[in-house]
């Protein structure tokens, strides 16, 4: 058996950090999935409506459900299980509107303690 050319990915998945707030979802596609798919399947383990997400990919809207992530630029590449790719997602309001909640770092600077400061 020959080992596998170096070009070729070794991952078959996009592996993916989706973000919003306080939740951190964790999960992974194929490149080919569509935006939609991708909605699906964080409506599943969030469980809600998938037309009330927005995802968002270094400041652009997937707008276009119908879109694979490949060509958003998320390909297998860059969405490794070491290094998941980030995207944010938010959510539509009663008035049609998005919330606007930013993503809660996880932790900041000055989050040590006194004890640990000195």
């Amino acid at each position: 058996m020959q080992p596998l050319p170096s070009t070729v990915s070794t991952y078959s998945n996009c592996y993916l950090q989706i973000r919003h707030a306080k939740q951190t979802v964790f999960t992974d596609v194929a490149e080919t999935a569509t935006v939609s798919q991708l909605k699906q399947i964080l409506a599943n383990i969030l469980q809600i409506n998938p037309d009330a997400i927005r995802l968002i990919s270094k400041g652009q809207i997937l707008d276009v459900d119908t879109k694979h992530l490949l060509e958003y630029g998320i390909t297998t590449k860059e969405a490794v299980p070491q290094n998941p790719f980030q995207l944010e997602f938010s959510l539509k309001q009663d008035d049609g509107s998005y919330d606007t909640d930013g993503i809660t770092p996880y932790f900041t600077g000055n989050a040590l303690s006194n004890d640990e400061q000195q």
